[in-house]
C-alpha cells in the first residue's frame, strides 16, 4: 500500500505516532479526561495560539522553502512509508523497556500503521492548528502510559539515523538539495519534539501538584486523629479530626509539645521508646485528654516513626474507642437475644481458633448440623469431623472453597447437608482473621437454613424460564442456550440447524372451540414433540402455537427431524371427546450460511416457516431468495397503504348464475390492483398483507363504498343488477362495535337500499364470539343487508349456531368444488353442504366452477347458484354492464 493511501487515512491521522490505542490508554490512566479534551487544554495552558506557533517556527528558522523541501521529500518516500515503520516496529521490540507496550500483536498492527501515517504527516507540508493537536495528543499519550522521554527522543533518532541514507540515496547528487532537505527535516522534526516535551513537563508539573493537593486532603479527611511530631516531641501538624477530638486549633497547638498539651498516662515513655527503637507500636490503650482537664476517653493510639526531609519524624494516630467500648458491653448484653434469635431464624454461628484447632457453635448449628448443642471445649475438633453431615457430592467443592479461605478469598458457598436422615440446603459466610505473616488466626462463621428460600428459587427459576403450559424453556432460556450453542458451534467449526415449527390453522381452533381447548392441543403438541425429538435436540416454546428445535450436523439431519415431527402429527388429535387433524409448517435456517447471530437466524427460519405454510404446509430450508420476498412483501405494503388513500384500487365484478337457466343471479364484488412501479398484485398477495398491517378494515369499507356506487351508477342509467352485489367482510370488520351503523352509514351516504348488498362473512369469523356474531347478524338483517357465509365448510362452526343465524346463503369454498370429480371425499362434503342447505332452507352458491360437468354435478345435487371461470372472469364495471347487464335489461 502507498505512504499517501496512509495518509489519506482520517482514522490514522487521528492515531498519530501513538503506541497503543485511546481505549487502552483510558484505562491505565484511571480514567482521566479523555485525550482529545486534555490536547485543548494543553494549548490554553501552553499559550500555543497561532502567533504562539508562528513564533516557534520563525524561532526555528521554518520557513516556506522549508515546506517545500518537505514536500519534495514526501513525493520522493511516498513508498517508503511501510517500511519504515516496519524498521522501527523491529527496533521497539528490541527493547524490553518498549517492548512492553506492545502487548499483542492487534497493537502492533495498529502501531505499525500509526508510524507509516506518521512518517508522512511529517513531511507532507501541513503544519496547522491539526498538526499541532496531532503532536500534542501523542505526548499525553506517551507520559500516560508511561514512557519515559529517553525512549520518547530515542524513537526520532532510530527514525532520523533510517532515513538519512535514504535522503542521501535520493538527492546526494545534487549536496544543495540534500542539505537544504535535511535541514528542514530537522526544523520540523525538532517542532515536533519541543511540542512533545512541553507536554510531558506541563502534564508532570499538574500531576505533582495534584498529588500534594490529593495528599492534604487525604490527611484531612482521615475519621482518625493524626499528628505529626518533631523529634523532640513538638507538634508539627494535626488533622481536623485530632483537633475536634481535644476541642483544639491549630493556633494552640502547633509548636507545643504533645505532652503539654495531651495528658496519657504512659504515652511520653511510648513515644521514646519510638524514637529510640524505630519500630512503630500498635493498639496502644490510654485514657486520654487535655491536661489540666478530669474528663478523659479511651482510645487506641499507632505511634510510628518516619523520615521527612532527612529528619525523623513521629506520626502519631488517635483512634476514639469510646464507642466500641460502648458496644462491647452492649454485645455481651445482647448475646443471649442473639442465640434466641438464630434459632427463630434458623442462622448459627461457629468459631474456629487455628492454634489450637478448637471449633466452636451456637446451639442453632448443632441443630442444623446434628452435633451436640454443647461440645466440650478442652477436645479440639477438626474441619472434616465438622464436614460430617455436609451431603457427599458437596464436600469437595466446600473444601475448596475453604482452602482458597485461608489464602483470603472471600468465603461465602451454598450446599447441602443430611441431618437426621433429611437432606436440607445451607448458606455459610466466613470472615477469617490473620497476623502479620498473612497466616490465618481465627475463622468467625455463620450458618443459615436456606432450604424454603432455595425451593422458593427454583419455582421462579421454573415461572421465569420455563413456559407454564408445556413445562418446555421459554424464550429467554431458549435465547441464552442458543447462544451458548452458537458459541460452541464456531469453536468447533460445526453447523447448527434451528427449526422454526407454527401450527397450520391452530388459531381457528382458539377462536372458535376457546382457548381451553387450545391450550389442550398445545399441551399434546409439545408431548409429541418430545416424544420425537432426542435427547441432544433441544426444545423450546416461544410464544402461541411457535416453536423451535435446535439440532447439531447438516441440513440432512434438519430433514429428518421434520419428518420425524411430520409423523408424530399424522394421527388425529382427540381433545375433550373431538378429534383433530393438525399440522405444522417448519422453517429451517442453517448455522452458518444462513446467518451467525441467534437473532439472524431467527428471523430466516420464521421466514422460511411461512414459505412453508404458504406451500401448505411441511417444511422448508431458507434461501436468500426468501429474504429478497419478504423486501418485496414491505414495499407491497408501503404501496397498498398509498394505494387505499389516493384511488389506486379498482373494484372488479364477477357474476353468480342460476345454474337451473344460466341466468344472472347477481355479482360478488372482487378488489383488484395494478400498481405503477409492482404491477398487477394478487389479492392472495395484497389481502394477507392488509390484514397484518391492520388495513383490512380501510380495504373492506372501500370495496363496500365503491359496491355501493356502482350499483347507484347501474340504477341512474337503467341497467339494474340482478339480485345483490356481494361483498366481502373481514373478521376485523365485523368485530368493531360500531360496525353494523357503519355499514348502514355507506349505503345510506349512496342512495340505495341496504337489500341491495350482500354481506359475506366468513365461517371462522362469526365462530370467535358466537353469541355477540349472532346479534350483529340478526342487526344487519334488520337493515335489510342479505347475509352469506363465505368458505363454507373450511372452519369449525356448530350448527347449533348456525342455525339461529339470520343467513341466506352458504357458499361452498372453491377447495371441495375443485376436486369434487375426482375425490370422494370433496364430494361428499359437497353434497352434505347442499343437503344441509336445503334443510335450512338456505341457498347454496359453489364458488370456483371451471367445468360444464361439475355443473351437471352441482344441478344433480340440488345446489342452486354458482360463480367460476365456466361462467366468466371478474370484469371491470364497464365491461361488467356491457357482458351481462345490457343484455339482460334487453
Amino acid at each position: 500500500m502507498k505512504w499517501k493511501k496512509y495518509c489519506a487515512s482520517k482514522q490514522a491521522s487521528k492515531l498519530g505516532d501513538r503506541f497503543i490505542s485511546s481505549e487502552w490508554v483510558a484505562m491505565k490512566t484511571g480514567g482521566r479526561k479523555p485525550i482529545s479534551e486534555a490536547v485543548e487544554s494543553m494549548i490554553v495552558a501552553l499559550g500555543l495560539s497561532e502567533a504562539a506557533v508562528t513564533t516557534r517556527k520563525a524561532f526555528l528558522g521554518f520557513s516556506e522553502a522549508d515546506v517545500h523541501h518537505l514536500k519534495k521529500l514526501h513525493e520522493a518516500f511516498e513508498d517508503r512509508g511501510p517500511t519504515f515503520a516496519k524498521r522501527f516496529c523491529e527496533h521497539m521490540l528490541s527493547f524490553p523497556e518498549t517492548r512492553r507496550f506492545i502487548t499483542d500483536s492487534s497493537i502492533l498492527d495498529r502501531l505499525q500503521q500509526a508510524q507509516a501515517e506518521y512518517f508522512g504527516t511529517l513531511t507532507a507540508g501541513h503544519y496547522g492548528s491539526d498538526y499541532i493537536r496531532n503532536r500534542l495528543r501523542a505526548g499525553i499519550a506517551h507520559q500516560r502510559i508511561g514512557l519515559e522521554t529517553q525512549w520518547y527522543l530515542g524513537a526520532y533518532a532510530k527514525y532520523l539515523v533510517d532515513l538519512m541514507p535514504e535522503i542521501w540515496q535520493k538527492l546526494g547528487a545534487d549536496h544543495e538539495a540534500f542539505i537544504a532537505a535535511l535541514q528542514s527535516l530537522l526544523k520540523v522534526v525538532l517542532l515536533d519534539m519541543g511540542l512533545a516535551v512541553d507536554t510531558y513537563i506541563h502534564t508532570d508539573r499538574r500531576m505533582i501538584l495534584a498529588l500534594q493537593e490529593y495528599a492534604e486532603r487525604v490527611f484531612s479527611a482521615i475519621p482518625d486523629g493524626l499528628c505529626v511530631l518533631a523529634s523532640d516531641f513538638t507538634v508539627l501538624s494535626a488533622n481536623r479530626a485530632f483537633l475536634d477530638r481535644f476541642d483544639l486549633s491549630k493556633a494552640n497547638l502547633r509548636g507545643r509539645s504533645l505532652l503539654a498539651v495531651i495528658a496519657a498516662d504512659g504515652l511520653g515513655a511510648k513515644l521514646s521508646e519510638v524514637c529510640d527503637s524505630g519500630m512503630a507500636q500498635h493498639d496502644l490503650l490510654f485514657e486520654m485528654g487535655r491536661v489540666g482537664e478530669s474528663t478523659r476517653h479511651p482510645v487506641r493510639v499507632t505511634l510510628s516513626g518516619m523520615r521527612l526531609e532527612e529528619e525523623a519524624r513521629l506520626l502519631v494516630v488517635v483512634e476514639d474507642i469510646t464507642e466500641q467500648v460502648r458496644l462491647q458491653q452492649a454485645l455481651k448484653e445482647s448475646e443471649a437475644t442473639l442465640l434466641h434469635a438464630q434459632e427463630i431464624t434458623h442462622i448459627g454461628s461457629w468459631k474456629l481458633d487455628f492454634k489450637t484447632g478448637v471449633l466452636t457453635w451456637t446451639p442453632e448449628v448443632g441443630r442444623l448440623f446434628d452435633l451436640p448443642f454443647d461440645p466440650p471445649q478442652d477436645t479440639p475438633i477438626s474441619y472434616d469431623t465438622f464436614l460430617a453431615n455436609v451431603h457427599p457430592d458437596d464436600r469437595e467443592m466446600l473444601r475448596t472453597a475453604w482452602q482458597a479461605a485461608i489464602k483470603g478469598v472471600p468465603y461465602r458457598i451454598q450446599h447441602r447437608i443430611v441431618a437426621r436422615g433429611e437432606t436440607r440446603w445451607m448458606e455459610e459466610r466466613v470472615a477469617l482473621v490473620f497476623d502479620d505473616d498473612c497466616q490465618p488466626v481465627r475463622a468467625v462463621g455463620t450458618v443459615q437454613d436456606i432450604t424454603e428460600h432455595k425451593a422458593a428459587e427454583i419455582r421462579i427459576e421454573n415461572l421465569a424460564f420455563y413456559d407454564m403450559l408445556t413445562g418446555l424453556p421459554n424464550r429467554a432460556l431458549f435465547m441464552d442456550r442458543f447462544k451458548h450453542e452458537l458459541a460452541a458451534a464456531e469453536r468447533r467449526a460445526q453447523r447448527l440447524s434451528l427449526l422454526f415449527l407454527d401450527l397450520n390453522r391452530f388459531k381457528e381452533i382458539n377462536d372458535t372451540l376457546g382457548h381451553d381447548t387450545g391450550d389442550r392441543v398445545l399441551s399434546e403438541v409439545a408431548h409429541r414433540l418430545r416424544l420425537a425429538l432426542r435427547e441432544e435436540e433441544t426444545l423450546a416454546r416461544l410464544s402461541g402455537d411457535e416453536f423451535v428445535i435446535i439440532a447439531s450436523d447438516s441440513s440432512e439431519a434438519a430433514s429428518h427431524i421434520a419428518e420425524r415431527i411430520g409423523r408424530a402429527f399424522s394421527a388425529p388429535f382427540l381433545i375433550n371427546g373431538q378429534s383433530f387433524a393438525i399440522s405444522a409448517s417448519i422453517g429451517i435456517a442453517i448455522f452458518p450460511e444462513d446467518g451467525r447471530s441467534t437473532e439472524e437466524l431467527l428471523k430466516h427460519a420464521d421466514i422460511a416457516m411461512y414459505r412453508a405454510k404458504g406451500g401448505g404446509g411441511g417444511y422448508c430450508f431458507y434461501s436468500a431468495e426468501m429474504g429478497e420476498a419478504l423486501v418485496r412483501k414491505r414495499a407491497v405494503a408501503k404501496r397498498l397503504e398509498a394505494a387505499l388513500s389516493n384511488g389506486g384500487l379498482q373494484l372488479f365484478y364477477q357474476s353468480q348464475i342460476h345454474l337451473s337457466n344460466g341466468r344472472l343471479a347477481g355479482a360478488e364484488a372482487l378488489a383488484r390492483w395494478q400498481d405503477a412501479q409492482l404491477g398487477v398484485i394478487s389479492p392472495t398477495d395484497f389481502i394477507p398483507i392488509a390484514e397484518e398491517r391492520g388495513l383490512i378494515g380501510t380495504l373492506g369499507e372501500w370495496v363496500l363504498h365503491e359496491a355501493c356506487h356502482q350499483v347507484r351508477l347501474w340504477q341512474e342509467r337503467h341497467y339494474p343488477m340482478p339480485g345483490k352485489v356481494a361483498v366481502n367482510i373481514a373478521t376485523r370488520q365485523f368485530e368493531d362495535d360500531d360496525f353494523v351503523d357503519r355499514m348502514l352509514r355507506i349505503a345510506r351516504e349512496h342512495r340505495i337500499a341496504a337489500n341491495r348488498i350482500e354481506l359475506e362473512l366468513t365461517e371462522n369469523g362469526m365462530m370467535r364470539d358466537p353469541e355477540r356474531a349472532v346479534d350483529i347478524a340478526r342487526a344487519l338483517a334488520s337493515a335489510g343487508f342479505a347475509l352469506s357465509i363465505d368458505d363454507f365448510g373450511t372452519g369449525y362452526s356448530s350448527l347449533s349456531y348456525l342455525q339461529r343465524f339470520p343467513v341466506n346463503k352458504l357458499k361452498i369454498d372453491i377447495s371441495f368444488i375443485r376436486h369434487m370429480l375426482t375425490d370422494r371425499n370433496d364430494y361428499a362434503t359437497v353434497s352434505t353442504i347442499i343437503a344441509m342447505g336445503k334443510s335450512m332452507e338456505l341457498e347454496t352458491l359453489a364458488e370456483g366452477v371451471e367445468q360444464a360437468e361439475q355443473v351437471d354435478a352441482l344441478l344433480s345435487l340440488g345446489c342452486m347458484l354458482a360463480q367460476g371461470y365456466h361462467f366468466g372472469h371478474p370484469l371491470a364495471a364497464n365491461d361488467f354492464e356491457r357482458t351481462w347487464l345490457s343484455h339482460a335489461s334487453s
